[in-house]
């Protein structure tokens, strides 16, 4: 019964729209309407400023951390654990208070990571912070980080089906940039 309820907990705190909800209370700003029209810390940041795309960020990857730190103190099981992360992570990509038309899922993804295999998560932020550094595209980092990051839970995890989730989440994360890659390809 905790289970269930942590995961239905997960995917309406996912579901939250920070970046959305920062943009009108802080500037009176709809950020779905200005750059890449994703209400994701990139966008805000490029929209509103350092700032917000700060506080976005640390908001989007707390809803996916703090779900599963409580499922893991409730639970005592890293892989049930998971499981609510990708409630949290599923909430983000499809939140139930936008008509499920929601973001790519980067941050909370990492947030998810971090407890459920945390040298997976340590692995794709450098990874993702180089491209960034050599390709000055966000975008592009966060696609190869999450190729990398299921192949090394695969290997790092204690559990593989963990990094089965994990590749789950990440497939889902590369599907939702399908416009960002079709914009690499044209060099955009």
């Amino acid at each position: 019964m905790t289970f269930f309820f942590l995961v239905a907990f997960a995917y309406f705190v996912g579901a939250i729209p920070f970046g959305l909800l920062f943009g009108q209370i802080f500037a009176d700003v709809d950020v779905r309407e200005f750059g890449s029209g994703n209400f994701g810390a990139t966008n805000v940041n490029r929209v509103l400023g350092r700032k917000l795309g700060a506080f976005t960020l640390m908001a989007d990857v707390l809803k996916g951390l703090l779900p599963v730190l409580l499922a893991q103190i409730l639970l005592q099981d890293n892989l049930q654990a998971a499981w609510v992360g990708a409630a949290a992570f599923i909430g983000h990509i499809f939140p139930i208070y936008l008509r499920f038309s929601g973001g790519k899922g980067v941050a909370t993804a990492f947030g998810v990571i971090l407890p459920t295999a945390f040298w997976s998560g340590v692995i794709g932020l450098v990874v993702w912070v180089l491209v960034v550094r050599i390709s000055k595209v966000s975008a592009l980092g966060a696609l190869v980080a999450s190729i990398t990051i299921p192949i090394t839970a695969y290997f790092l995890a204690d559990d593989w089906r963990v990094a089965m989730i994990l590749l789950g989440m990440m497939i889902l994360v590369v599907y939702r940039h399908k416009e960002n890659i079709e914009r690499l390809k044209v060099g955009t």
